[in-house]
């Protein structure tokens, strides 16, 4: 015997084993939006030396379960908020630019691009830098989630130097690595002690001087390289 019309319709309204319901992905949504706030704040409020699984779930308001079945531990937390709530969401989101036209430019002007864009993006978000500078800490967990962190931009990185085979060249391999370590230094600078050899990073008219003398000096080196 068939079953009743109503039986059909309700059968056919319950969602499959295993899938959450409409109401149970409103919780979900909920619970991850409240630890990325939470995981902000303690950021916020008392930089990176805040941070910790225990404080988090404590800021947030929620269980550890929920934690780690939503980001698998500290590490996913920051590597949601980077890309999520930081300005570092994807690589075309620095560079200002159109993906395409980012592939037109020369080989040594793309990793001088990428790499200005980087300091940029550091020194435009202060919380970024306060969770980078984690790295110095002794926690481990707090080391563990900036080395995350870090794997997402060098991932990013590798997709620049993916782009174009001249680019693994050895001359500008380097051009890379000293290009991508004075980004780093200058925009994490920028906040922690902005005072460098009588400019004030913090501010707009010196920090963009400072960037054009470190582009001069990465131009001169691209173009040296080119005949490597």
């Amino acid at each position: 015997m068939n079953k009743p019309l109503a039986r059909l319709a309700s059968d056919a309204a319950e969602p499959a084993a295993g899938q959450p319901t409409g109401r149970q992905a409103a919780r979900r949504l909920a619970t991850r939006a409240a630890i990325l706030d939470g995981f902000e704040r303690l950021l916020e409020q008392g930089g990176v030396a805040a941070l910790g699984v225990n404080a988090l779930v404590k800021e947030a308001g929620v269980g550890k379960k929920q934690l780690y079945d939503q980001f698998g531990g500290l590490a996913g937390v920051a590597g949601a908020w980077v890309r999520e709530r930081t300005v570092w969401q994807s690589l075309e989101s620095i560079i200002g630019e159109p993906w395409e036209a980012f592939l037109a430019r020369p080989p040594a002007d793309k990793l001088i691009h990428v790499n200005r864009c980087y300091a940029e993006s550091l020194r435009r978000n202060p919380r970024l830098c306060e969770l980078l500078a984690g790295e110095f800490l002794r926690s481990a967990e707090v080391k563990d989630a900036v080395e995350h962190v870090r794997q997402l931009v060098r991932a990013d990185f590798e997709r620049v130097l993916a782009s174009d085979p001249a680019l693994r060249r050895p001359a500008l391999a380097a051009l890379n690595l000293v290009a991508y370590a004075v980004a780093t230094y200058l925009g994490l600078r920028a906040h922690h002690q902005p005072s460098f050899f009588g400019f004030d990073l913090s501010a707009e008219t010196p920090w963009l001087a400072v960037m054009e003398m470190v582009e001069r000096v990465l131009v001169a080196a691209g173009r040296a390289s080119e005949g490597d």
